[in-house]
């Protein structure tokens, strides 16, 4: 495997870093802090990216922001994937009819990545920002996975630390959502502990503690029940419904995420809002691969 340019690297880690913070601007200290990359280093990146129209500079407060060169490149990437600007278009209208947050997320190497959201401001401890990244690792993200081939489940189970004895049960999981169309994940407390460390992570995104933290509070949520199984009873406490959208080709093109559910549902209840997704997704999409 090619070895990544440090320069490159540190530049989109910058980028990243901003746009999953659209509402504020930085110092050259501050994002020399929060991205662990010393002054000098720094400081050559963000000339080059400000002359070259990447990054803006206020000058009243000597804070750095995306630049405009970016809305032209975000308009050239929505041509090139016109999926995720439908379904931010489809995600607004059921946002409202449903009055619950809704988040669109891609693949993104061995992460999922928030490309979009809509609806009312998120609830406490529900806060993934735009831009962000998670882990694509078990029991998470399992719409990636679940029509998968073999040799990909087998990664996704090996990265989240699956042990042996649990791989049948997270197998039979992957089967619902297939059977299903889409994802039930309930609202426990490890959920709420992730939760809290993506907000953290937000904003300290080279933690290697918060990163080894977030890792082991995803494998510890492998052991428990997290997705809805058929044995569950007939009302349960909510936390995501989850639907793919297909590509041409069969694969997953990104997922579609509603969340912020203030009470338990039944199981007509996550039926109904289940079919409103899949009405979406599949709008959207190509199908489910045959």
């Amino acid at each position: 495997m090619a070895r990544r340019a440090l320069s490159a690297t540190r530049a989109t880690d910058l980028l990243a870093f901003l746009a999953a913070h659209p509402g504020r601007g930085f110092t050259y200290s501050e994002l020399s802090k929060r991205l662990g990359i010393n002054l000098s280093s720094m400081h050559s990146i963000l000339v080059a990216l400000t002359e070259s129209g990447f990054l803006s500079r206020s000058p009243a407060d000597q804070t750095y922001v995306l630049g405009p060169v970016l809305v032209a490149i975000g308009d050239a990437a929505l041509d090139r994937n016109p999926v995720i600007d439908e379904a931010r278009g489809g995600m607004r209208l059921l946002s409202r009819t449903l009055g619950l947050e809704m988040l669109a997320f891609v693949r993104a190497g061995t992460d999922t990545l928030c490309v979009a959201r809509a609806g009312p401001r998120p609830t406490p401890g529900m806060v993934v920002r735009v831009g962000q990244r998670i882990p694509l690792i078990a029991p998470l993200a399992s719409v990636f996975v679940a029509w998968a081939e073999e040799e990909e489940v087998e990664r996704w189970l090996v990265a989240g630390g699956v042990p042996q004895r649990d791989q049948s049960r997270m197998r039979g999981i992957l089967e619902i959502v297939r059977e299903r169309g889409y994802s039930v994940a309930l609202e426990v407390e490890g959920r709420r502990r992730i939760a809290a460390l993506l907000v953290e992570l937000a904003d300290d995104p080279h933690s290697k503690s918060l990163q080894r933290e977030l890792r082991g509070q995803i494998a510890e949520l492998g052991h428990g029940p997290y997705q809805l199984s058929r044995s569950h009873g007939s009302s349960m406490p909510i936390s995501t419904l989850t639907a793919p959208v297909f590509d041409g080709e069969g694969g997953v093109a990104l997922s579609i995420t509603i969340q912020g559910f203030e009470k338990s549902l039944s199981r007509r209840a996550i039926d109904e809002i289940g079919a409103q997704l899949l009405e979406l997704t599949e709008t959207l999409g190509a199908g489910e691969p045959g």
